[in-house]
């Protein structure tokens, strides 16, 4: 390449372009293979070219967040307190559902999407409207962000092509020692026993609309 067409081409070189080259990468391959030379090559660029428009790795996952959330619709909320609230999670939990990288960086508790401050701002508004104080709401929402969390994860780390030893171990208890687990067998091993965020959120949030956590 001359001199010229190489110029030409940093020219070209965007951070838009940029936080899409990294988006096609998370989806494809998962946050982990992120990295600054991976999205040179993608755009057929030189790594420090990147770093003339993004800081790091973390910024630039900032802005994939930022742009998958922004592009999203939002939900149709119900004017009920409760029905709003439960709207709120179940749609967040399903649009991370279907982005399994995202749950791995959420994990981590430092990186966020300001895209997603409504979302928030939503549900603490929610959660005071059915009853509790903002200091109970935020600790109530961290409650059911670590149920969503996890959940998530297991999701997301799911072993293809097996039982899970959470379900295989217990389910193979001997009844003579462990009678509780033995005569609970079909539990663990019910075809899709594991997809049961939707009806345990309800009695989760109902729980502590009835008896709100103590705020910290």
């Amino acid at each position: 390449m001359s001199e010229g067409e190489g110029t030409a081409r940093r020219g070209r070189l965007t951070r838009d372009r940029i936080v899409a080259a990294a988006a096609r990468i998370v989806g494809r391959e998962g946050s982990a293979a992120l990295s600054m030379r991976k999205v040179a090559d993608e755009l057929g660029s030189a790594p420090m070219s990147i770093y003339r428009h993004v800081r790091d790795k973390d910024e630039l996952l900032v802005l994939v967040l930022d742009r998958i959330v922004a592009e999203l619709p939002r939900p149709d909320l119900p004017d009920a307190p409760r029905e709003r609230l439960l709207t709120l999670l179940a749609w967040e939990h399903d649009e991370l559902a279907k982005r399994p990288w995202i749950a791995g960086v959420l994990a981590g508790g430092d990186l966020m999407a300001p895209a997603i401050v409504w979302l928030l701002e939503e549900i603490y508004a929610a959660w005071r409207a059915c009853g509790l104080t903002l200091a109970q709401a935020a600790a109530a929402n961290r409650i059911v962000w670590g149920f969503l969390l996890s959940d998530l994860l297991r999701r997301a780390d799911a072993p293809p092509g097996r039982a899970p030893y959470q379900d295989a171990v217990p389910a193979t208890a001997d009844p003579a020692v462990h009678p509780n687990l033995a005569a609970l067998a079909g539990y663990w091993t019910a075809p899709g026993r594991r997809d049961h965020f939707a009806a345990d959120l309800p009695s989760l949030v109902d729980a502590l609309i009835a008896t709100p956590p103590a705020a910290v």
